[in-house]
């Protein structure tokens, strides 16, 4: 044993710089290249769910686009803005409204202020963006002229279908001073050219375009089937089927031929809704223009005639002529009627023209006068685009503009008379109680007076739309909050009457649909509370159920909160000799309560989306104007889009409150500090 050596270690490491490497070499790129790469192309399988999911987007956007620019009717939205934001339109003149919309500007700029950072690269966003909306509906306006509109007359009757159109010889319709009307005598070269028509139209010229487009149809089928029937991939009852449609099909003349369209002059006279003074009056022959310009603002009276001995239909295009929407409403207590231009907006109120036996005269409303195929990205623009920014540019430029003061006044302040130690307590502070102050002064804003120099909002019933759905949702989080957070704290007492109360009282809400809460409360709220009996005071006994509702879901997600609090941190605020409210109020509760922010918020979205359900028991909610809009008769047919809007708009309210929830928990709020 002692002659053997024992072997040597080597205290070296020996590398061997030939072999290849085990690993690759880490990816180098950073941001959004090394996002792309790891996460949408990392392996040929990722790869191609990628290619498949973004051809599959690619379809559904580009269908979207082509509805929402060429086929959807945005009328709806456009027409009707104001009784979707305020409801009716006595509650959108009311100069109160505009005093709570600037108060909510304020808010909003004090609480980003107090709770966020606003960089000034967003505000230089936000600013380029204001002046897009005031630059593009302008620039629209100046480029893009607006659609023609297509009239007919004539002696003959015109079919198509099952449908005969009858021509209409007087038609008013109403202009601004100083506009230029420009009439044209179409003389069309073949059906195609007939069938492409789009724009507005009277019913004689659409029928005269299905026509057309029918007609085409036929042919192009007919011209199917003989290319069929030459091949030999049909059997024979298929052949036979299609010998039998070869031979009951016919097509029928060309119908520009049959009919002459515009082969003949046009007699026109145009006279003065108001007083029937003639202007002009006169004859446009085929492919001849007629130009004059109006005198004043008002209603005028259009004649179109051919021949009593000519069987031919006279195809009118009209640059100014365009169809008009009608409403009614009551002010101050008289009935008023007004009539507003579809391209522009130009209103108009009083009677329309009367014929001599005093019966209104046809007017080219959009009802009989509906915009006719397929609409191009100009009209869109010009008819969609450019109305709606017009109307939203000026509201938001306002509160944008009242928002950013608030913000650098907030801001300056704060920088000015803080104390550095615990920057922003002072704001945040304040930015609190204005969101106190900010409810009972909207609700009484809101609610009004019976008398006063304006006109009052006392009714509730002028209540609708979105700020209707607000009031519901607010009035109903300010008053439920409090209530969750008492049944909460008694449902975990060591009383059992309180304990017991509490848990019958959130058991019992939980555990009952809301819609079946809100016909109770239409029917029983009224008999606990006599006061709010009639049906004026609907929109209270809602507001009634919604509390009642939110409080019992409230109450269970706080005292889920309450309920992940360790133990330890009770008792020793017991051994230190602290009162059980103080415990509650400055340890337990701020920390449960922002334990669960999230589930909060969830329900604050939840209980907003859900006054969608008040519109079944009668009130006008973003909902209700919805329903409302769509059975009117010049927007029958357009619940896709009226209720694309409104999804919208709630989709963007609880983004909002989805990402104030994200802030108010990085702020640390509610957290045990130090």
């Amino acid at each position: 044993m002692a002659g053997r050596q024992r072997p040597r270690r080597l205290d070296r490491n020996i590398a061997y710089f030939d072999e290849p490497p085990e690993r690759r070499p880490p990816i180098t790129e950073v941001g959004p290249v090394a996002w792309v790469r790891a996460n949408l192309f990392g392996s040929a399988l990722d790869t191609a769910l990628t290619l498949l999911g973004a051809l599959f987007l690619i379809g559904i956007i580009s269908l979207l686009l082509t509805w929402s620019i060429g086929t959807a009717n945005w009328y709806s939205i456009t027409f009707n803005l104001r009784l979707f934001l305020v409801g009716r339109v006595e509650a959108f003149m009311d100069p109160r409204i505009s005093i709570l919309f600037l108060f909510i500007a304020v808010l909003a700029g004090v609480n980003f202020a107090a709770w966020s950072r606003i960089h000034l690269r967003l505000w230089a966003i936000l600013a380029a963006v204001l002046l897009a909306l005031f630059i593009i509906p302008w620039l629209i306006a100046g480029a893009i002229p607006p659609p023609l509109t297509w009239l007919a007359a004539g002696q003959r009757e015109v079919t198509s279908g099952s449908i005969t159109a009858r021509p209409v010889e007087r038609v008013a319709f109403i202009a601004g001073a100083d506009e230029e009307i420009v009439f044209r005598l179409v003389t069309p070269a073949d059906d195609a050219q007939l069938a492409r028509l789009n724009s507005f139209s009277d019913g004689m010229a659409n029928t005269l375009r299905n026509a057309a487009a029918n007609r085409l149809a036929s042919e192009q089928r007919l011209e199917t089937v003989r290319q069929e029937l030459a091949g030999d991939r049909l059997t024979e009852r298929q052949r036979a089927a299609r010998e039998a449609e070869l031979e009951n099909t016919a097509v029928p003349p060309p119908v520009h031929t049959s009919y002459e369209v515009g082969a003949h002059p046009l007699s026109l006279t145009l006279r003065s809704g108001d007083t029937d003074a003639e202007i002009v009056n006169g004859t446009i022959a085929p492919g001849e223009e007629l130009r004059l310009t109006l005198p004043q603002e008002g209603w005028y009276v259009l004649e179109k005639r051919v021949p009593d001995n000519d069987d031919s239909i006279a195809l009118l295009s009209a640059s100014g002529l365009y169809p008009v929407f009608d409403r009614s409403f009551i002010r101050e207590g008289e009935r008023v009627f007004q009539y507003m231009r579809a391209t522009d907006r130009l209103l108009v109120e009083g009677g329309r023209p009367r014929d001599a036996g005093g019966a209104d005269l046809p007017m080219l409303g959009i009802i009989d006068h509906q915009y006719r195929g397929e609409r191009p990205l100009a009209d869109f623009l010009s008819l969609m685009l450019g109305p709606f920014l017009d109307q939203l540019n000026l509201g938001l430029a306002l509160f944008t503009a009242v928002m950013a003061a608030a913000y650098f006044a907030s801001r300056w302040l704060e920088r000015r008379d803080s104390d550095q130690e615990v920057p922003l307590r002072r704001l945040r502070r304040s930015a609190v109680w204005l969101w106190l102050v900010t409810i009972p002064l909207a609700f009484l804003l809101i609610i009004g007076v019976s008398s006063g120099p304006f006109l009052t909002l006392s009714d509730p019933q002028l209540w609708g739309g979105l700020l209707l759905t607000l009031v519901l949702t607010v009035v109903a989080l300010v008053v439920a909050f409090p209530i969750g957070i008492l049944l909460a704290l008694g449902r975990r007492s060591t009383l059992p009457v309180v304990s017991a109360a509490s848990t019958l009282y959130i058991e019992v809400f939980r555990g009952v649909p809301l819609i079946t809460l809100l016909f109770m409360s239409m029917l029983l709220v009224q008999f606990v509370l006599p006061s709010l009996s009639g049906p004026d005071n609907a929109p209270y006994r809602v507001m009634v159920a919604l509390i009642l509702f939110s409080a019992a879901y409230l109450a269970e997600d706080v005292r889920g909160g309450l309920q992940s609090l360790p133990t330890g941190q009770v008792e020793a605020a017991r051994a230190l000799g602290l009162p059980g409210w103080r415990i509650t109020l400055h340890i337990t509760l701020p920390q449960a309560l922002r334990a669960v922010i999230p589930a909060l918020v969830g329900q604050f979205i939840s209980l907003f989306k859900d006054t969608s359900l008040v519109t079944i028991v009668g009130l006008i909610d973003l909902t209700g104007v919805a329903n409302l809009i769509a059975s009117q008769t010049e927007f029958q047919g357009l619940r896709r889009e009226t209720y694309i809007f409104i999804a919208i708009i709630y989709f963007i309210f609880s983004s909002v409150m989805s990402n104030v929830s994200r802030r108010i928990e990085a702020s640390g709020s509610g957290a045990a500090r130090a």
